[in-house]
């Protein structure tokens, strides 16, 4: 029950269904995320790790980069125990859209992050 509750309360807050949006789309670096949101670093490692900690997001760690996608197992995950029918109803649409993402921009060109990083920094002052 406590990871149902962590699930709903992690979908609980407009930051975090942002987040989960663009994860939708395509794999992204926290540059590319903070990019899309006003926001600082930490707030969004904060929404982030709510994520990851719910099962709805995970990461790879690519060199000094993390990468963040949604988790397409979550339904099964989250809802052990269910009928089987019911979580494959809510997990095939998902995790057909995560079949066809394409990787974050930022593993072949990693300068972006830097490109995003000082664009920010810039918007600032």
């Amino acid at each position: 029950m406590k990871k149902i509750a962590e699930f709903f309360k992690a979908l609980g807050d407009e930051t975090r269904l942002k987040i989960i949006n663009m994860l939708a789309e395509q794999e992204m670096c926290v540059c590319e995320i903070l990019d899309k949101l006003d926001m600082s670093q930490p707030a969004v490692s904060h929404h982030l790790k709510i994520l990851r900690q719910a099962g709805l997001v995970k990461d790879s760690r690519d060199g000094k980069w993390i990468y963040y996608s949604l988790n397409g197992d979550v339904f099964k995950e989250v809802f052990e125990g269910e009928e089987v029918g019911v979580v494959e109803a809510y997990a095939e649409p998902i995790k057909r859209k995560l079949n066809n993402l394409q990787p974050s921009p930022v593993r072949t060109d990693p300068s972006i992050c830097e490109k995003l990083t000082m664009k920010k920094a810039a918007s600032k002052k």
